[in-house]
């Protein structure tokens, strides 16, 4: 007579029931006692923003939900030995008013790391420099360059301070950042970071989860940093369709958009810089009907063998490169050939450098030629 097997304690339902219960009980005093130890929010933006650029990790930046990271309002501190001093709406420098002074005329600069001023204290940037050489002339210049941003960003930046601030012009020098190579599209990252923050909203009350976010965090960027950068941040394409979004969003506005040439160091014996996208600017200016305001010797192209007392490094302007450029914007030589032109021109502000001249033809290519010859030191518009 064969031995009976014993029967099972619990059903296969009563098994499953209390399983969930035990880890159930584990899950709840795993985040009771983080609870009681304070697990702080983990700085995964910080953490992932930083596979765009380590701007973020700057003193005076912070993450942005739509541009990734931004000034931080009301900072005042010192960075690699200069002053750095940020407004109560984000803008480098002194505090600006929501609505421009009676009788005067606002602009912004719009730009990278390059118009924020980086290495250089608050008054040493070409933006505050213009407006200082400016100031009589009624112009109010505003900065609105931030460190690490490309097309995409500027845009999102631009439709946001055009919301509070009034301005009369907008200039735009913006580019090398779009070609640096990364995982991922600025326009894809924005889509992914999007979804990320939707699961968080919903379970960052959870201790648990925040350590758990901490640690996939960190893996994530360890797996991004091994892939190939193989994508630029914004593609040529989508760089000339951020350029038109600009231009088009500062008409809607009422304001006079013109973009800037990209400077680059030059020093002897090295080859001219050729960048697709410094190339992209200038074909939109022109198929815009946009101002392209020349930077005389800090141009890559420009005609001199060395212009290493106007940079840090290779793209970031010293104090005196600064001061040049801020000069050479408000000096520049200018030919308008049209009525149409000539009234622009006017419009932006009328100075001594500007010549006008109606129906000029092929005239203004000769006059403009002479002023060339006479001004050698100087690049004519």
């Amino acid at each position: 007579m064969g031995s009976l097997s014993p029967e099972p304690r619990f059903s296969l339902g009563k098994s499953l029931l209390y399983s969930t219960l035990i880890v159930g009980a584990f899950f709840a005093l795993a985040e009771l006692g983080l609870r009681l130890v304070g697990v702080p929010q983990p700085p995964r933006p910080r953490l992932l923003l930083r596979l765009l650029d380590v701007d973020i990790d700057f003193p005076f930046m912070r993450p942005d939900p739509e541009t990734f990271w931004s000034l931080r309002p009301g900072y005042r501190g010192e960075f690699l030995g200069r002053q750095v001093s940020v407004n109560s709406l984000g803008l480098r420098g002194p505090e600006v008013a929501a609505l421009r002074p009676a009788g005067r005329r606002r602009l912004l600069l719009f730009g990278d790391s390059i118009t924020f001023g980086y290495g250089v204290g608050d008054k040493q940037t070409y933006a505050y420099r213009l407006g200082a050489l400016a100031n009589a002339r009624g112009l109010e210049t505003v900065n609105a360059g931030v460190t690490g941003f490309t097309s995409y960003q500027v845009g999102a930046w631009l439709r946001r301070t055009l919301g509070s601030v009034a301005a009369d012009y907008a200039s735009f020098c913006i580019g090398w950042n779009d070609g640096t190579q990364r995982p991922t599209a600025d326009r894809d990252y924005a889509r992914r970071l999007e979804r990320l923050t939707d699961v968080e909203s919903a379970l960052s009350r959870l201790y648990l989860f925040r350590a758990t976010q901490g640690v996939l965090a960190r893996a994530a960027v360890r797996s991004q940093r091994e892939a190939a950068w193989q994508t630029p941040r914004v593609p040529l394409e989508e760089y000339r369709q951020n350029l038109r979004a600009m231009a088009r969003d500062c008409r809607a506005h009422g304001v006079r958009p013109a973009f800037l040439a990209l400077p680059h160091r030059k020093r002897a014996g090295e080859p001219p810089v050729r960048v697709p996208y410094a190339a992209a600017l200038r074909e939109v200016a022109r198929e815009l009907d946009i101002p392209m305001l020349e930077i005389g010797v800090l141009a890559a192209d420009a005609p001199v063998p060395d212009t290493s007392e106007l940079f840090v490094d290779a793209l970031h302007l010293s104090p005196a490169g600064h001061d040049y450029l801020a000069r050479e914007l408000k000096e520049e030589p200018v030919v308008c050939t049209t009525g149409f032109t000539c009234r622009d021109a006017q419009h932006w502000g009328d100075r001594p450098g500007n010549f006008y001249m109606i129906g000029s033809m092929g005239t203004a290519a000769s006059m403009a030629l002479g002023i060339a010859l006479a001004k050698p030191e100087s690049r004519v518009v």
